[in-house]
């Protein structure tokens, strides 16, 4: 092997960050809340200080990111990050109130009888 055939070097990758340095050494919320795949965050319209300083690139990114209602699975696959630094990430967000998390029901819980009409018609619809 030469000195050119560095073929475990990818100068193209760019600079590499640890997760944990993204976290602050964090391997777990705050908050001690563990949000599932499936939940779904959406951005605070009105949140408090407006402006995003203060901020990691990571945290503004995630927060552009939740302009709309998305998953927290679907966060962690568009922004390449590992899931455990996704979900610490929107821990420090909620703490911040710049997201929340919008609630299911509870299992077993029915839905309304507006709701299903709703579904009803949309389905008549197709």
């Amino acid at each position: 092997m030469g000195v050119g055939d560095d073929k475990w070097l990818d100068r193209d990758s760019g600079p590499v960050v640890r997760p944990y340095a993204l976290t602050g050494g964090r391997t777990e919320p705050v908050t001690g809340e563990v949000l599932d795949l499936i939940a779904v965050v959406v951005a605070i319209e009105e949140a408090p200080g407006g402006d995003l300083s203060g901020l990691s690139p990571e945290h503004r990114k995630i927060a552009g990111m939740c302009g709309r209602p998305v998953t927290v699975a679907d966060i962690a696959a568009d922004t390449g990050l590992p899931l455990g630094v996704v979900r610490v990430l929107l821990a420090d967000l909620l703490i911040r109130r710049r997201i929340t998390v919008m609630r299911q029901p509870p299992v077993g819980e029915r839905p309304s009888a507006d709701l299903l009409e709703e579904v009803l018609h949309g389905l008549r619809s197709l």
